[in-house]
């Protein structure tokens, strides 16, 4: 294992889970080497709601934010690479970027020349990607740390008039912040997520 057992162990809170293989990629070109590590060693799979659809993906607590299964992750190019009802290729959207997951359709993307994981705004007119996290292991690691913050504080995790308790986004932040390397790191995540 390359340091993800843990960050696994906590993805289980947040859904099925099976590892996927570089064959249940899709995609015209090679599964970039730290996706193909991530579903192979996390494999965020997700439950299957309707048999017809398959498995959904796993959303992480609190959140919002969705990975796709790896055979259904070039479909959700759709939107950002193409558009969804011609085909047809969106020339604002660089070569080198892949949809890795999203929030409310704004777009996580790996930056396949980098290894980085950057965040944007859909339908703001044209792409402002954003640094998220260093690397998708990173990333993996503080969405863990905040889903796991979310799902710790159960029940309890909104007050009466369905706000985060503060102490509870307390928690997700210190947790967030030693995986991304510091509080400062934490804080520009979750404003750039708005959690």
């Amino acid at each position: 294992m390359s340091g993800y057992a843990p960050i696994r162990d906590q993805f289980l809170r947040f859904g099925d889970l099976r590892p996927q293989g570089a064959g249940e990629w899709r995609g015209p070109f090679p599964l970039p080497p730290a996706l193909a590590e991530f579903y192979a060693e996390v494999g965020p799979l997700g439950r299957t709601v309707y048999e017809h659809v398959g498995p959904v993906g796993v959303t992480i607590p609190g959140t919002a934010l969705g990975f796709a299964p790896l055979a259904k992750l070039w479909v959700r190019q759709a939107g950002y690479r193409w558009d969804g009802n011609s085909g047809e290729r969106l020339a604002d959207w660089p070569e080198d970027w892949l949809v890795i997951a999203d929030q409310h359709a704004d777009p996580l993307i790996l930056e396949m020349s980098t290894g980085r994981v950057l965040y944007a705004l859909h339908g703001a007119g044209s792409w402002d990607a954003q640094l998220l996290a260093p690397d998708l292991r990173t990333l993996a690691a503080a969405l863990a740390a905040v889903g796991g913050a979310h799902e710790d504080a159960g029940d309890d995790l909104c007050d009466d008039e369905g706000e985060l308790r503060p102490r509870h986004r307390d928690a997700a932040v210190r947790a967030a912040a030693a995986a991304l390397g510091g509080d400062e790191a934490a804080r520009a995540f979750f404003d750039r997520l708005e959690w």
